[in-house]
């Protein structure tokens, strides 16, 4: 089982590291979330999520399934502004 999920981990690498790099391309600082949270609901949708919608609050919630259990996971998707861009080799904002 657990070569299995490797693999199947393994299969997925390529098309996950082009999301958390969209993701953290988008500007997302405290307050002005918007385009990032509508990129993650693209995502789980695209990914076979049975429902995804959006709260008052501008939070994006996905549920997988209808059994009795429920799995909550809670992140934060806001960035911090780069104050002195000088300091970076390369855009911060540009998952490379």
């Amino acid at each position: 089982m657990k070569k299995n999920i490797l693999e199947a981990a393994r299969a997925l690498e390529e098309p996950m590291i082009a999301f958390l790099r969209d993701i953290v391309a988008i500007p997302s600082l405290s307050g002005g979330e918007e385009a990032v949270v509508k990129r993650i609901a693209e995502e789980m949708k695209s990914v076979g999520f049975d429902e995804v919608k959006f709260d008052g609050l501008g939070n994006v919630h996905g549920r997988i399934g209808d059994g009795p259990q429920v799995i909550a996971f809670d992140a934060h998707i806001d960035t911090v502004d780069i104050t002195d861009p000088d300091q970076w080799d390369c855009d911060p904002f540009t998952g490379k």
